[in-house]
């Protein structure tokens, strides 16, 4: 009996093991994530594209003023849940433009309108932008300064609260 548990036991961990170098090999094949470091200078700023409601959009019309970035998709959850906010702040007075990933564009316009979104959102059906920013989940907010410069980026859904505190510190130097 011994001997058998021995050979298990030699079984499950070659197994383990097979699956570990096949886990190792997988995560050294991931493309390179794109970082702002690696983005143009004041990279943000390329960011151009058509909106839902079929609008051309470049953010660089918005150089000079904090603006908030934000990724999103209609079936992510978080991104659902801090729509609200977002809109919240544009009604505010603050720069939001949001990027819907992935979607056919008569999906992410009803869904936008169905939630009384009024700021810009660009469509990204092949996930360029997506790729250009390196976002690598959703929702993903990115806090730009007046100056162009990153000052974050969170990824995940925030608060209210949260939105609002990190939005009014981008007119703080």
């Amino acid at each position: 009996m011994a001997w058998y548990l021995r050979r298990v036991a030699r079984q499950v961990a070659a197994a383990l093991l097979t699956l570990l170098a096949f886990a190792l090999i997988a995560v050294a094949g991931l493309p390179e994530q794109r970082t702002w470091q690696s983005l143009p200078q004041n990279g943000a700023l390329i960011l151009a594209g058509r909106t839902l409601d079929g609008d051309s959009f470049q953010l660089s019309a918005w150089r000079g003023l904090p603006i908030i970035l934000n990724f999103w998709a209609s079936w992510c959850a978080p991104c659902r849940e801090e729509l609200p906010a977002l809109q919240q702040l544009h009604a505010s007075g603050f720069r939001v433009v949001g990027v819907n990933v992935g979607e056919p564009s008569q999906q992410a316009l009803g869904f936008a309108m169905a939630h009384g979104v009024t700021f810009p959102n660009l469509l990204d059906p092949d996930y360029y932008w997506l790729r250009v920013f390196g976002v690598r989940t959703l929702p993903t907010t990115f806090f730009i300064s007046a100056d162009g410069a990153l000052r974050e980026i969170v990824q995940g859904g925030m608060s209210a609260d949260e939105l609002f505190r990190k939005a009014r510190a981008l007119d703080e130097p």
